[in-house]
């Protein structure tokens, strides 16, 4: 005689609209998340003019402040001592203990160090008569700081030499004589920094720059809400004619 085991009652549970919609929610709160982080992760804001640089050592009594932005124009890492093309240099002949200069930035979104320690410095020695001088870059101030240099390949610079280039060497001496409450003769006054801006080669890589101009988060963004209205009103139809598809039996406890 076969005994029949009596299965419980099974209920039925509505699979639908209500779930489909908590699980786009829940990976839109995820995007939007991501979205908003991302920015301040990666817009660089190190690639513009920092707010002040200090500069002490040869020729400066104790440490002088410049906030000049004509002045600090030149100074961005997008031509200066940044991530341009510039190849190290054995180690020059040089004398005195040269100038020690700290670039400072407070832009929303870095860390406090930037503007109360410093973002990077490095160390100015002036070439023989009539030649341009040296850098030696000597890397951030604050571990803090690690994550934009390693982007912007700062921290492959650390401990090396560089020769600057004429351009440079003006800007570097028109903010000497800053420093030092100079001023310079009119023929050795530089250029404005804005009619010297360097290459499309040495622009801060792609997708900092999409970065920093809000169009790739917004496309994204615009991308993503578009395939969640898709995916609703997909399974809007759908339910409207086959509404038993979301339906399925489960047994309950």
């Amino acid at each position: 005689m076969r005994l029949r085991t009596k299965l419980p009652p099974r209920r039925r549970r509505a699979f639908g609209l209500a779930h489909v919609m908590l699980a786009l929610a829940a990976l839109l709160g995820a995007t939007l998340l991501t979205l908003v982080n991302v920015p301040r992760a990666l817009a660089c804001p190190v690639c513009v003019s920092p707010d002040k640089i200090t500069l002490s050592g040869d020729g400066i009594a104790g440490t002088a402040v410049v906030t000049d932005p004509v002045v600090l124009a030149w100074f961005t890492t997008a031509q200066f001592m940044g991530f341009e093309q510039r190849a190290p240099i054995a180690n020059p002949v040089q004398t005195g203990t040269g100038v020690e200069m700290t670039r400072y930035y407070k832009n929303s979104g870095v860390p406090a160090s930037y503007w109360s320690l410093g973002f990077d410095h490095m160390r100015y020695y002036p070439g023989a008569p009539g030649k341009p001088g040296y850098i030696f870059y000597e890397g951030v101030v604050d571990a803090a700081n690690n994550p934009f240099a390693q982007a912007l390949n700062l921290d492959q610079r650390t401990g090396k030499w560089y020769a600057l280039t004429s351009d440079d060497d003006q800007h570097m001496r028109q903010l000497l004589a800053v420093a030092q409450g100079r001023t310079l003769a009119n023929s050795d006054v530089p250029q404005p920094a804005t009619s010297t801006r360097p290459s499309i080669g040495v622009q801060p890589p792609f997708s900092i720059q999409a970065l920093r101009s809000g169009w790739l988060p917004v496309t994204i963004l615009s991308a993503f809400m578009l395939v969640l209205v898709a995916t609703v009103a997909y399974r809007v139809l759908r339910l409207r004619r086959h509404p038993r598809m979301f339906v399925v039996d489960e047994a309950s406890d």
